[in-house]
């Protein structure tokens, strides 16, 4: 049987690198790429890293570094990075007849029945991507997909390999397991691996000699397959077509404390919305809305949680539906005298669109489609919130913090750069 090939490609640093395409002077400069209300660090540069800043760690914690070190700050610009990530994708479907889009930065593609040299091959990728879209990866070679996790962090690690590294008929597998933390290992969580650890089993060429039913009373069988992949035995298939989503949620916190009714309900609305037009562009219908509202969770003297959720009549993908759905439920579960920091909306249920039970005496049934495809195209065309829902017309009190947010260069007409 011939052995599988697979490759990993991981954009480096993705959001920060994303900063730097449209900005040239951030290169070899400390740069960091926060979270939602501007609160932990989600990406860093080389730069940055080097000077001690840790992922997930809230800015204020660092901000004595980042004030003595000039590290340069960036608001989360999701927009921006979803096309850089929609294009750096593209441009690797173009390579291979088989990909699996992992998260936004990472992808897999499946080399195995391809009569090229995989090394060379990848390179001549990497090449393309950096060219067309300015953003540099690392790409990790092996015959199994955990392998080709452990291929990546080597090549992330190792600048002499440029980007690059290939497990495949490797001379020393065992010795690059070795040097591999059992908690680097995919699909080997922080739990887990304080487990194993405690246990002896210190780094990945521990972890793959061990004997098959202690691994599965360990780890149970997802974890034996982990362990077979470490063994170069394939149990993981790329999964080119993702499985119909459980539930589809839009939630934030807020920039400030909300106390009134109407502040709360311009949030819901924009929520529910969002998340309807996520829905839309799978096709899929939900029959479900749910709505959640809390306190600030360290306020342990006023803290207040509450949801509710309801069944509609009809499943639909109509946003005045479930906007009116949702702020029904925000009314049941509002009160006063409380300063909210959190809200959400989810959305579960699902049918594909065409499958669900019709509703006979619904009008919606009839506006529904061609009035959303209508709303679809202009927001496409114009910008995400160029069509809102009146009750999101007015002052946004509840806006996240986004104090050092950059443009939306690829989506937005007016946001082009001008040279």
């Amino acid at each position: 049987m011939k052995k599988k090939i697979f490759a990993l490609i991981d954009c480096n640093a993705f959001y920060v690198s994303c900063e730097r395409v449209f900005n040239p002077k951030l290169n070899n400069k400390p740069v960091v790429a926060l979270s939602n209300n501007d609160g932990c660090i989600i990406a860093r540069s080389k730069e940055a890293k080097a000077l001690g800043i840790k992922m997930g760690v809230p800015l204020f914690k660092v901000k004595e570094i980042v004030e003595k070190e000039n590290v340069i700050v960036f608001s989360s610009n999701y927009t921006l990075y979803a096309d850089m990530s929609r294009r750096v994708m593209n441009i690797i479907s173009e390579f291979a007849p088989s990909i699996e889009v992992y998260s936004i930065d990472e992808a897999f593609i499946e080399l195995t029945n391809m009569n090229v040299d995989y090394e060379s091959y990848v390179r001549q990728m990497r090449k393309v991507i950096l060219q067309y879209t300015g953003i540099p990866v690392s790409i990790g070679i092996a015959s199994t997909k955990t392998l080709t996790k452990v291929a990546n962090h080597i090549a992330k690690d190792d600048e002499s390999l440029e980007g690059v590294c290939s497990l495949v008929k490797h001379e020393n597998l065992d010795q690059v397991l070795e040097d591999t933390n059992v908690a680097d290992v995919w699909g080997v969580g922080r739990q887990l691996s304080k487990k194993l650890i405690a246990n002896g089993v210190f780094n990945a060429k521990l972890l793959k000699n061990c004997e098959d039913a202690w691994v599965r009373k360990m780890m149970s069988v997802n974890g034996l397959k982990t362990v077979s992949e470490l063994r170069e035995i394939s149990c993981l298939d790329l999964e080119e077509t993702s499985a119909t989503r459980k539930s589809c949620c839009t939630t934030r916190s807020f920039g400030k404390p909300l106390v009134n009714l109407d502040d709360i309900e311009q949030a819901v609305t924009t929520f529910a919305r969002r998340a309807t037009e996520r829905i839309r562009g799978e096709n899929l219908t939900a029959s479900t809305v749910s709505v959640f509202l809390r306190t600030n969770p360290f306020d342990r003297n006023r803290y207040y949680s509450n949801s509710s959720t309801t069944t509609l009549s009809y499943p639909t993908y109509d946003t005045m539906q479930i906007v009116k759905t949702a702020l029904q439920l925000t009314k049941i579960i509002f009160r006063e005298n409380y300063k909210y920091k959190k809200a959400g909306v989810l959305l579960s249920g699902f049918y594909e669109k065409g499958t669900e039970t019709k509703d006979l005496f619904s009008e919606a049934r009839y506006r529904s489609p061609k009035l959303m495809s209508a709303v679809d195209q202009i927001n496409e065309r114009y910008g995400s919130d160029t069509i809102q829902i009146a009750t999101e017309c007015q002052i946004g009190k509840w806006k996240q913090k986004r104090k050092n947010c950059t443009q939306s260069y690829t989506t937005q007409l007016d946001n082009v750069l001008l040279i």
